[in-house]
């Protein structure tokens, strides 16, 4: 019989008649009452019919099965019931079932709330093709399958179709659903646990399915009999082979007891049913556990808090280099900047490095996902500061939320506070609290301390919108925005905010003075105080008068609050406020719409700044009498140093003070001088609004320096300050300015 002789029962003794002769050996005893010599299951089909006693003493040793051996398993002339291997298979199948069950539970419990599987088409198998893909491949699987138990003369070449279909679906699944999981990773920089899982179910079933087809290839060589469970294929327990006494016997009392296991087999087996699901869970946990982020903090000790300047050296103290900037903000210790390496904070004294977070790989969100551009958030008192980053690019929630984390740092040490997971919505930041999505966090217990629900806000059934740096004490829940009042252009915005101990208790702040450039209308809170319009005013022509009022103060008028006057004006100048850290206002117009407002700002020459009120000061000046960069005007200029021509960086105070100038050496960029100091646009002008920036350049004040940054290796005329793919990897040569 070849190499299947291992499988197949000895045939046992019987007369010429099919009487059955019992030795007084049990080690010798025959297994049935079949006429003539075993065969295979190639010959079976030829065999004559012996009746009901072959259905079930044909199965197993009569003698033999009566005393199990050590191992659980019976023995006929030497040939053990049930065949080697066949209790390991069995307890591998369960296995695969277990692991399957294990892999579903795991994905249900772990799976986002309200998250959906969008398979990214950028990915090698699109949305579509994935799809597609995976139904062909489990109509594989399951055929594979179906040819299992199928009885044939060549067992062997039907255990390798069903082991071949079963694994080209299996693992080809398991491949896609696992390149998935790959993808993943290497564009966010973050392992999802629950996108991890995915594999390891058609892996799952694939080793039940090869465990399955290779029992009913061993049961082509044992007889069978379901009465007494002696089909190597069924799912429940095996039981004893039948005696020959028993097979005379009526049938109902030919039931045997269960085949007896010893301890240590049975401990074998459990290990081998258990060890699918451990592997799996290893191939999730492993990756999970693995943070590829660095950190590095600093010694509080040795900071100092410096304020903001208010005034400019005639150069630069310092430059240093980053790929990407994406967003450069003050904290309580001076300058942080996000660029592709991470987060670094920055002495403002010199430029070196005091603490910085790397993430290799994460993608940092804004507040519009589809903006490519990440950005910060600081807390009104600047001693925190907030970033989110995307965690799976394949999970995401109705109107496009993005699964993501959000980390809170110390501005001054770099120790990370907190950290959670959202699906989108505000970043918001109070001294105390953070507004992350619907959930707030204690920034100093680090717990969660309440989540918005239907009954909180006017307009909080959707997470609010708001990003960026709140009030002191105030969250703002909602927005909404009335361009017109009367026959003029005034656009304003009401606010519906809450504090942040207790959001069920909300007010309304009305005429809040807005950004009429900006598309949005963004409303920049700078130290936690507002523009708000003085309502008798606003049906005027020219403009409205205003008023700067800390958002506390406006959000509970019953408190005491103290109101700033600014002047009349025609909106906020968002881009200017948020560089400078004041509240920057436009000139009054007479324009009917934003088109025409900002043709008018546009103009050579066209003022673009009226009052400044400095927060940290509650003074208000203007432009001829302010020597910080709120008024200044900022661009390029031709300078010759040492005999040669270049361009320099030159910021010119309004109020007469000298100038700073930041000369680019040759070589230094990627463009020639004269690219910087042609044409007017880049002639030194008034700062313009966010969506309008100067087109290479940003500057921001932060506590201690001013800083100015600039993309050297920009290749365009129109360049841009915020390059939106970082996979163009632009370098950023910021340069810092220090006070007088």
């Amino acid at each position: 019989m070849g190499h299947h002789n291992r499988f197949m029962p000895l045939t046992p003794d019987a007369d010429e008649h099919g009487t059955d002769q019992h030795s007084t050996d049990p080690g010798s005893q025959g297994i049935g009452t079949q006429p003539g010599t075993a065969a295979s299951s190639d010959e079976a089909s030829t065999e004559p019919d012996t009746g009901e006693a072959e259905g079930s003493a044909n199965c197993d040793a009569v003698e033999a099965a009566q005393a199990a051996t050590d191992n659980g398993e019976g023995e006929a002339d030497g040939e053990p019931f049930p065949p080697r291997g066949v209790l390991a298979l069995r307890a591998l199948r369960w296995g695969g079932v277990l692991a399957i069950f294990a892999s579903t539970a795991a994905i249900y419990l772990l799976w986002p709330e309200g998250a959906r599987l969008a398979w990214d088409p950028r990915t090698p198998v699109g949305s579509v093709g994935t799809t597609f893909y995976l139904i062909i491949l489990a109509v594989v699987a399951i055929f594979g399958w179906l040819l299992s138990p199928r009885q044939s003369r060549h067992p062997g070449r039907w255990l390798g179709i069903s082991a071949a279909l079963t694994l080209i679906g299996g693992l080809m699944a398991t491949a896609i659903t696992a390149s998935k999981w790959w993808y993943d990773y290497r564009v966010t920089g973050f392992f999802q646990p629950t996108l991890s899982i995915i594999p390891c179910i058609p892996a799952s079933i694939a080793i039940a399915l090869l465990a399955n087809s290779s029992l009913h290839y061993i049961q082509n060589y044992v007889p069978r009999n379901p009465s007494i469970k002696c089909n190597l294929t069924y799912w429940g327990r095996l039981h004893q082979p039948a005696t020959s006494s028993q097979a005379s016997e009526e049938k109902k009392n030919r039931k045997t007891a269960p085949l007896s296991i010893s301890t240590k087999q049975r401990g074998t087996y459990l290990c081998i049913a258990i060890l699918p699901t451990l592997l799996f869970a290893g191939f999730v946990t492993v990756p999970t556990l693995h943070r590829p982020e660095s950190h590095t903090t600093a010694n509080p000790g040795s900071i100092e808090t410096p304020s903001m300047p208010t005034s400019l050296n005639s150069d630069a103290a310092w430059s240093a280099e980053f790929v990407n900037i994406m967003d450069i903000v003050g904290g309580a210790g001076g300058p942080i900047v996000l660029s592709a390496d991470g987060i670094t904070s920055l002495n403002p004294s010199d430029g070196t490095t005091r603490w910085s977070y790397r993430h290799p790989g994460a993608h940092y969100l804004a507040d519009d996902i589809r903006d490519k551009k990440g950005r910060l958030v600081v807390s009104p008192d600047r001693k925190y500061v907030a970033a989110r980053m995307e965690t799976s690019a394949i999970l995401d929630y109705p109107d496009d939320g993005i699964l993501s984390r959000t980390l809170v740092l110390d501005a001054l040490t770099g120790d990370i506070i907190l950290e959670a997971t959202n699906s989108g919505g505000t970043l918001q930041m109070t001294d105390s609290t953070l507004l992350d999505g619907n959930t707030a966090y204690s920034l100093h217990s680090k717990s969660k301390l309440w989540t918005l629900s239907s009954h909180d806000g006017d307009d909080s059934k959707t997470t609010p919108t708001y990003w960026g740096s709140a009030g002191h004490h105030t969250f703002i829940l909602s927005v909404s925005y009335d361009e017109y009042s009367g026959d003029h252009y005034v656009p304003h915005a009401t606010l519906t905010v809450a504090r942040d101990t207790d959001p069920s208790v909300t007010s309304e702040v009305t005429e809040v003075v807005v950004d009429p450039v900006y598309s949005r209308h963004y409303i920049p809170i700078i130290d936690g105080w507002i523009a708000r319009y003085n309502a008798e005013s606003m049906n005027s022509n020219g403009g409205a008068s205003a008023e700067a009022i800390s958002l506390d103060s406006a959000a509970h008028e019953s408190a005491p609050h103290t109101a700033i006057p600014l002047g009349v004006t025609s909106g906020l100048n968002s881009y200017a406020s948020i560089a400078s850290g004041c509240i920057v206002t436009y000139p009054p117009s007479d324009v009917t719409s934003s088109d025409d407002f900002e043709a008018s700002i546009n103009k050579e020459g066209a003022a673009r700044v009226s009052s400044i009120f400095d927060p940290s000061t509650q003074e208000v000046s203007d432009p001829a009498h302010h020597s910080g960069i709120a008024g200044a005007r900022i661009g390029f200029t031709s300078k010759v140093h040492e005999g040669t021509h270049m361009a320099a960086i030159t910021i010119q105070p309004g109020d007469g003070s000298p100038e700073t100038t930041i000369p680019l050496a040759p070589n230094t960029t990627y463009l020639p001088p004269s690219s910087y100091v042609d044409g007017l646009k880049y002639n030194p002008h008034e700062m313009f609004t966010e969506e309008h920036p100067p087109s290479d350049r940003i500057v921001v004040n932060t506590p201690g320096a001013t800083v100015v940054a600039l993309n050297v290796t920009d290749r365009t005329d129109d360049a841009s300050y915020l390059d939106p793919k970082p996979t163009q990897g632009s370098t950023f040569r910021i340069f810092g300015v220090t006070g007088k």
